[in-house]
């Protein structure tokens, strides 16, 4: 089985659109998406953001849909991780002082962001999504989410650069007999494949998955600030591609 795994679109239809013609060429079964469809700032980024067209898009073609932080905060919906982050229920009616102070300045506050005005089926659409997945494929289970655990959705100001800042994720994927995991989010210029002592540089080169590696960093489809990719994993043969979206 072929699986087709993007992330991060962050409204820019022309990239995703490209995508989805380049993944319909190489014969893929499944496609997943990672999270972050909507989440536009002109600070970040120069498309021209089209957040329900990307939706309909993804609504029409993904077979699996993640929530990432940006579509939670577009559709006003608290994470599963918001108790531990000392977010009040009515976080969304709190001025932006009130946020910083409940939480220490620790959640993204989003203030560039140009909220998009969603149909009410692609605002129903964000709210209903879950935060993972897991897939069964070649007798192993593998585990889907913009972010690591118990962050999942990544909604926390925080980005790990060693495994043992990752150790929960670790523990969550045992719990839940997952052999590996893909995650978005962090917008490398590759694709990150961490084992539980090594994180090493992301790689723009196939990967062969061997029997230490534990999770997987996806690049995004937005383009601006690196090549827009996604990611191939050939089931069969356990390989890993980025494919540069030109």
């Amino acid at each position: 089985m072929k699986l087709a795994i993007l992330s991060d679109i962050h409204e820019d239809i022309i990239n995703l659109e490209r995508a989805m013609r380049t993944i319909e060429t190489l014969g893929c079964d499944v496609i997943i998406c990672l999270g972050d469809i909507t989440g536009y700032s002109p600070a970040f980024y120069n498309h021209k953001p089209d957040a329900n067209a990307c939706i309909e898009l993804i609504r029409e073609k993904a077979d699996i849909v993640i929530a990432g932080n940006h579509d939670l905060f577009t559709s006003e919906r608290l994470p599963s991780y918001f108790a531990k982050k000392n977010m009040p229920d009515n976080w969304y009616q709190l001025s932006i002082t009130e946020r910083i102070s409940a939480t220490n300045n620790k959640i993204w506050l989003y203030l560039d962001e140009v909220l998009p005005v969603l149909n009410q089926d692609n605002l129903q659409f964000l709210k209903d999504l879950n935060e993972w997945e897991i897939v069964q494929a070649s007798d192993q289970n593998l585990l889907f989410s913009h972010f690591f655990h118990p962050d999942m959705a990544g909604i926390s100001r925080w980005f790990p650069s060693y495994t043992i800042e990752i150790r929960d994720h670790f523990r969550f994927m045992k719990e839940q007999k997952c052999r590996i995991s893909f995650v978005g989010h962090a917008h490398p210029h590759g694709l990150t494949a961490i084992n539980p002592w090594f994180w090493p540089n992301p790689t723009q080169e196939p990967l062969k998955i061997n029997k230490f590696h534990k999770a997987f960093i996806c690049p995004a489809i937005a383009g601006e600030r690196y090549q827009s990719s996604f990611t191939i994993f050939d089931t069969e043969n356990f390989t890993l591609q980025m494919i540069p979206n030109i």
